[in-house]
């Protein structure tokens, strides 16, 4: 038996030696590749041409962006009445088209209560089960995603973030939150419309 093995161990041998004498000479022939050469030397670096001055160029609007209020005495007064957002609120999500020629209808979220003493209390269906209360402030200027109005921002609100009653152009009011970003910044997001009973 010993001996059998043997035998085709050295038949396997044999067999072998000469495939690997093949890859061998594959991997060994050389490979020709072009000289490395230096780039050619062309002029002398020198100093850059003058050039004339900046002078005034002609004024076009072509590419100026302005935003809703910019110009002088152009921004809506109710845009920047935070007083007209304090009192009670009801949260109205509107309804949202699925799909498919389906719609899942608006509904009655909660409330908040803004007081005029600094103070909120919110309840919001979607986000929690209990009411949230706590302070509010003003924003800053261009907060509210770099719009020209004056929100009230409700600190620490449901789901441990702020929230915000803005509002709007178009004279309604909405509610929306921030999603923090650890640079301290907030991209505003809209959640429901607020109107009062």
């Amino acid at each position: 038996m010993t001996r059998r093995l043997g035998s085709i161990l050295l038949a396997l041998l044999v067999a072998a030696v000469p495939a690997a004498a093949w890859g061998a000479e594959v991997w060994s022939e050389p490979v020709q590749t072009k000289a490395w050469s230096e780039p050619e030397y062309t002029e002398p670096w020198s100093e850059p041409e003058e050039v004339e001055p900046w002078t005034e160029g002609e004024y076009t609007d072509r590419w100026e962006v302005e935003l809703y209020g910019e110009e002088a005495g152009g921004i809506d007064p109710f845009l920047l009445d935070y007083e007209n957002l304090v009192g009670v609120w009801r949260i109205w999500l509107p309804s949202i088209p699925l799909g498919g020629g389906q719609v899942q209808q608006g509904e009655d979220q909660g409330m908040v209560v803004v007081r005029s003493d600094g103070h909120y209390v919110l309840f919001h269906r979607a986000w929690s089960a209990e009411p949230v209360a706590g302070t509010w402030r003003l924003s800053y200027p261009r907060e509210i995603n770099d719009e020209v109005v004056q929100a009230i921002v409700l600190e620490n609100g449901p789901g441990g973030t702020h929230w915000a009653v803005a509002p709007e152009p178009g004279g309604k009011v909405r509610l929306l939150w921030a999603m923090q970003w650890d640079d301290g910044s907030a991209l505003w997001i809209f959640d429901s419309e607020l109107y009062r009973e």
